[in-house]
């Protein structure tokens, strides 16, 4: 018996009840549709970089078709988009590390000072040096018997600490290592702004002295938006960029992207990092 077809034609998709939206508190937004439509026309009805029949954020990025009874498709579409109100880019979603790591006594910031924050420095002021008396041809900095292979004012070579003879330096004695503090954030942002790629790409290894790298924002406020340190007379910022990955996340029907997803870590330093090794992005 032949197909006898009344009402809507369903040349065009028609959009069905029952859609979602959701908005993860960044600014991305998502969205799910279902539509039906002609056989005929199933298959150009929907693409990826559709805009959204009723909000213009959204973009389709992906779909599934099925064929149904009565010469009629079904077609599941999903969504995605940056909240306008946000801008081009979603907030970031951040995560922080907090955990020690093993460095060498020498890079302690309280190795020569004594440094903001501390009475008495761990091997002097690194410019004052008295002669072992239990060690030839070696020189003493501080109190707790770190041994140096220099002169009467530069300390040459650190050779450790070898004098035992009170219990300050006992504590001291035969130490080469410290548990130094380390901080990374993780985070993730969308954009719909390509340029991005190219100014994230740019900016790794290189460091920061606000919450942001290149004009984008990749770390929240509310962390704090100056992060430098004052350092032995110098300024100092304090935050890395030290890996980045990007994402398609939505593309155009001709594959240019609409929405991209850039994951990335950055690493923090109390001490900051040296402008003559680290350039400022």
């Amino acid at each position: 018996m032949a197909i006898v077809k009344t009402g809507n034609a369903l040349t065009s998709k028609w959009v069905q009840p029952g859609g979602s939206y959701t908005n993860d508190g960044y600014g991305l937004m998502t969205a799910r549709a279902t539509y039906i439509v002609d056989k005929a026309a199933g298959g150009t009805a929907v693409f990826t970089g559709q805009v959204h029949p009723d909000y213009s954020d959204f973009y389709v990025h992906k779909f599934s078709l099925s064929k149904g009874a009565l010469e009629v498709d079904t077609i599941e579409a999903e969504y995605v988009g940056i909240d306008s109100a946000v801008g081009t880019r979603t907030n970031p979603n951040v995560t922080a590390s907090h955990g020690l790591t093993s460095e060498h006594i020498t890079t302690h910031p309280n190795f020569f000072g004594p440094a903001t924050g501390f009475t008495t420095a761990i091997a002097g002021d690194g410019t004052t040096f008295t002669v072992s008396t239990i060690t030839d041809n070696e020189r003493v900095g501080g109190v707790f018997g770190a041994h140096f292979k220099g002169t009467a004012t530069n300390a040459g070579g650190f050779v450790g600490f070898k004098d035992s003879s009170t219990a300050a330096k006992q504590y001291y004695y035969g130490k080469t290592h410290y548990l130094s503090p380390i901080t990374s954030f993780s985070g993730v942002i969308y954009t719909s702004n390509l340029g991005d790629i190219t100014t994230i790409k740019d900016a790794v290894g290189k460091t920061s002295a606000s919450n942001t790298f290149g004009g984008i924002k990749l770390l929240p406020g509310h962390l704090g938006t100056t992060w430098t340190a004052s350092v032995k007379g110098s300024t100092r910022n304090t935050i890395l960029l030290s890996q980045a990955s990007f994402e398609d996340y939505c593309v155009l029907s001709g594959g240019t992207p609409k929405v991209i997803k850039i994951n990335y870590e950055i690493r923090y330093n109390r001490e900051g990092y040296p402008a003559e090794v680290y350039a400022s992005a």
